[in-house]
């Protein structure tokens, strides 16, 4: 055989062995578990596909094969990860590629899923299938006790502890741990078929789709949080913009978020926290959209999430049954009360008019008042006491305090305030009303109008001289009678007004005597609440109860509990020197009366003598109490 051609043969066999030396070095495993294998319709099951490759080349492009049975809801995969070894002076390189995909059950049978394909080096690789079987509700087998704390328990991939891959990977949603008996308590509504991303995500949510005009929509955000992940402060926060809405937060303080509790999301337990809570109250009709809110969380892999955008179909309250004078937007449950101080005035005069207006809703701003010839109103002061109530609603206490002036004499009927509002729970229109009664108004200063005259045609221009004058005979200031009567009026001037001033502190002083002092209009109030409970109106029973209690707590302590809340008003009662046991009881009675204004079933009078009788030991302890000095 010539030498050139020994050459080429030699040349041909190391090829040869070369390349038969590098297929033995390079080896892929592959592995695929689907988990749970036993799962009820519209449970979620995880196909986890895992490649390594020993000895150089990269697994891309996991595809999960055919899934009949199921629908395709998402896919997660952990970054490559690639790990050199010297061992005895000899390197080896492993690249691995772990992938998961979330399948959702749609019926019952079993079914096959996979095989999934990978490509490693350039060639199409098939991974094996795993079966899945699908059962009705309620029939899936208990799933085991999970060891959250053990890395190496029920491995999906065998039962060798030494697999090197695990924990390597983060498997989000199909974290083992997640699995746990904590499902058993997890709230049914919180619960949502999927989660809206992995570690952490938004949901949002309204107590009604459907509301009229002023009717309160209650806006729930809530916070989902893988429980094993680690958790961090929100940041970069959009709210929720709802610009065709009144919105007002139920929530005391929207920094640090309210824990709701857990949630069943895709058979995992989940954390939930409330991060906002409104009221909104819709301003207008038509299909109104509240758009999403947003923030950013600096958790890994998790970066900006936000809700859903919703929609409310608002109409207007009905038509039939609404009592004259009704505007829309007018929705909750009002009652209205009014103080008129003093009753008997001077013309010219000024009178106060209080104007409690308590209730649930979008409360409005501004009444309706009685036209009453020769009565000015003014504009208002307006204080609030308004925040979340019971049962999520928005409401509390506004007062509206006028200044009247009173411009005629006689006895003058100041009318009626009412407010018509339409009640959503009731599906009915309701009316407050609150008299404000008749005051008498004594002969006073009244402004003289005069006889109206034409004005002049040229103002300040000399008056016409009809003779010719001589020159003024010359005068000394002596001889002025203006000198004289400054210089003699000026003592007299001063009298005068010395006398003035006296007279007017004795007017203010009787003014203020005659002005009903807190013990003798506490005394009155507890009459008047000893005769209402004889009587058959149990709202109006409570209601004379209430004032008699706020009123004795006045007189006696100087403490106004009118509008506090209950944590409040205690605690003042008891910085007024009232026993802690007795504010309580205090506390207890007035809570009873503001519970029994707002009940839609009405009060029984029997009810309200229960009440009065606690009242009225009450009061009769609290005159005891030594008021405590500097109290007013």
């Amino acid at each position: 055989m010539p030498l050139r051609a020994l050459a080429f043969v030699a040349s041909l066999l190391a090829v040869l062995v070369a390349a038969r030396v590098a297929s033995a070095q390079t080896r892929v495993d592959m592995h695929a578990a689907v988990e749970p294998d036993t799962v009820e319709v519209g449970d979620t099951v995880v196909y986890t596909v895992q490649v390594m490759v020993h000895g150089g080349g990269s697994p891309t492009d996991v595809r999960p094969g055919p899934t009949p049975g199921f629908a395709f809801l998402g896919q997660s995969g952990s970054a490559p990860v690639r790990m050199r070894t010297i061992v005895n002076g000899v390197a080896s390189e492993v690249n691995g590629l772990t992938t998961s995909f979330t399948l959702r059950a749609e019926k019952t049978g079993s079914f096959t899923v996979g095989p999934a394909q990978v490509t490693v080096a350039g060639q199409r690789r098939t991974v094996g299938s795993a079966r899945v079987t699908v059962v009705p509700r309620g029939r899936a087998p208990r799933k085991p006790r999970r060891d959250p704390v053990d890395p190496f328990a029920n491995n999906p991939f065998g039962s060798s502890p030494l697999d090197p891959f695990k924990g390597l990977f983060d498997f989000g949603d199909d974290d083992e741990r997640r699995r746990d008996p904590g499902l058993s308590t997890a709230d049914p509504k919180l619960s949502l078929d999927a989660p809206r991303g992995p570690i952490a995500f938004l949901h949002a949510t309204v107590d009604k789709t459907r509301a009229v005009v002023g009717e309160q929509v209650t806006l729930t955000v809530y916070l989902y949080e893988d429980p094993y992940a680690r958790q961090a402060q929100p940041g970069d926060v959009h709210e929720a913009n709802a610009p065709e809405f009144v919105k007002r937060s139920l929530l005391d303080d929207e920094q640090h978020p309210v824990g709701a509790g857990t949630a069943n999301v895709g058979g995992k337990l989940w954390s939930v926290k409330i991060v906002r809570k409104s009221a909104l109250f819709p301003l207008k009709t038509g299909r109104l959209a509240i758009e999403p809110m947003s923030l950013t969380l600096p958790h890994a892999r998790v970066g900006l999430r936000e809700t859903e955008r919703l929609f409310v179909d608002v109409t207007e309250p009905p038509v039939e049954g609404r009592p004259p004078g009704y505007a829309i937007g007018d929705v909750g449950d009002m009652a209205l009360e009014a103080t008129v101080t003093p009753r008997t005035v001077a013309r010219e005069s000024a009178i106060g008019v209080n104007v409690e207006l308590r209730g649930t809703g979008n409360l409005p701003s501004q009444l309706s008042l009685p036209v009453v010839p020769g009565v000015e109103w003014l504009e208002p002061q307006v204080r609030d006491k308004l925040g979340a109530m019971r049962g999520d609603r928005f409401g509390g206490t506004r007062t509206l305090s006028y200044v009247v002036r009173v411009h005629k004499e006689g006895s003058i009927d100041l009318g009626e305030l009412k407010i018509p509002f339409f009640d959503p729970d009731k599906r009915t229109y309701g009316v407050a009303r609150a008299r404000l009664g008749i005051i008498e108004v004594t002969p006073g200063s009244a402004r003289d109008a005069g006889v109206e005259q034409a004005e002049p045609v040229l103002p300040g221009f000399p008056k016409e001289r009809r003779v010719l004058e001589g020159p003024r005979p010359r005068t000394y200031i002596a001889e002025m009678a203006p000198f004289w009567v400054a210089v003699l009026g000026a003592p007299v001037a001063c009298a005068l007004a010395l006398g003035a001033s006296a007279f007017a502190r004795r007017s203010r002083e009787r003014r203020a005597a005659a002005a009903p002092s807190p013990e003798r209009l506490a005394r009155e109030r507890r009459v008047d609440a000893e005769e209402a409970v004889k009587g058959s109106d149990g709202g109006t029973a409570m209601g004379a109860v209430a004032r008699a209690v706020e009123t004795g707590v006045l007189a006696r302590t100087g403490v106004n509990v009118r509008g506090a809340a209950g944590a409040a008003r205690k605690g003042e009662l008891v910085a007024a020197g009232v026993d802690e046991a007795l504010a309580a009881r205090i506390d207890d009675v007035l809570r009873a009366c503001e519970d029994a204004r707002f009940s839609p079933a009405g009060v029984e009078i029997g009810a309200a003598r229960e009440v009065w009788r606690q009242a009225s030991a009450a009061l009769d302890e609290l005159a005891h109490v030594k008021r405590k000095e500097g109290k007013t």
